[in-house]
């Protein structure tokens, strides 16, 4: 099946651009919500790999993690890696992903700026920008710290103790939240549907570290599922604890902010 290469799309997007934009103004922005995404998901890595930025072995992992996760995770297993490489290599790639995705939705076109408003969050670019590094931040230290528990608690169901075999485990198997992450943002004002979506893709990294233990950590199989139910379990608590911590510090840093412009 033949596919079409960057510059085609560029071009197919200019003549469709120009069409709309002089014709239908409701269409040319339509245009855009639906470009953005396609081009984060697909163009952009392309892109990437043509000019040298991103190896061609992040898409076929991506690819081959939420494909083929049991081939995958075989492959995984035996492959040499550090922490370091996992993190630039892998993570901070991938995770900046949706990170931009986000900035584009709500910052630069205002999709969900209502539902935000009535929250009493800002909508102005630079709060979302100084949100959403602060929420890629966060959530890159929680994989380092899920890599941690997993590997102090392998030992306990007979599996192996070893960092950067948890954080292999942790990382791709958080693949398709970041894959997902690009195109939610543009589906803030369904928040219904990316609730749904969100369940699905939960779903999704359970069924990846339930099939990732075995091979990854030596977990024999009849320890398979007790050791996810407890991953999940962590999971579940930490995000809580942070979400706490970081709605505690963005709470205080308004209300100082409103008490000095009340001063």
């Amino acid at each position: 099946m033949a596919t079409l290469s960057v510059e085609e799309w560029s071009h197919i997007r200019l003549r469709v651009e120009d069409r709309t934009r002089l014709t239908d103004p409701l269409a040319f922005n339509i245009l855009h919500i639906v470009y953005i995404p396609v081009y984060l998901c697909f163009l952009l890595p392309q892109e990437m790999i043509f000019q040298g930025g991103l190896s061609m072995s992040i898409v076929d992992r991506v690819r081959g993690i939420l494909l083929k996760p049991a081939d995958e995770w075989a492959i995984i297993a035996k492959e040499p890696a550090t922490v370091s490489g996992l993190f630039t290599g892998y993570a901070m790639i991938l995770a900046a992903l949706p990170a931009i995705a986000t900035i584009l939705a709500s910052g630069v076109l205002g999709v969900g700026s209502d539902a935000m408003a009535m929250a009493g969050m800002s909508t102005g670019l630079v709060d979302t920008i100084i949100r959403t590094a602060l929420g890629y931040a966060v959530g890159l230290g929680m994989l380092y710290v899920m890599a941690l528990i997993v590997n102090a608690v392998s030992p306990s169901f007979n599996g192996k103790s070893d960092l950067v075999q948890s954080l292999k485990l942790m990382t791709y198997a958080s693949t398709p939240s970041w894959v997902i992450g690009i195109v939610t943002p543009f589906l803030a004002a369904a928040p219904l549907i990316v609730l749904l979506i969100s369940i699905g893709t939960l779903g999704f990294i359970v069924y990846l570290i339930y099939l990732g233990l075995k091979p990854v950590l030596a977990v024999p199989q009849e320890k398979v599922a007790g050791f996810t139910v407890v991953i999940v379990l962590v999971y579940v608590v930490m995000v809580i604890v942070v979400a706490a911590v970081v709605l505690g510090l963005l709470a205080g840093s308004l209300s100082g902010g409103s008490a000095m412009s009340g001063a």
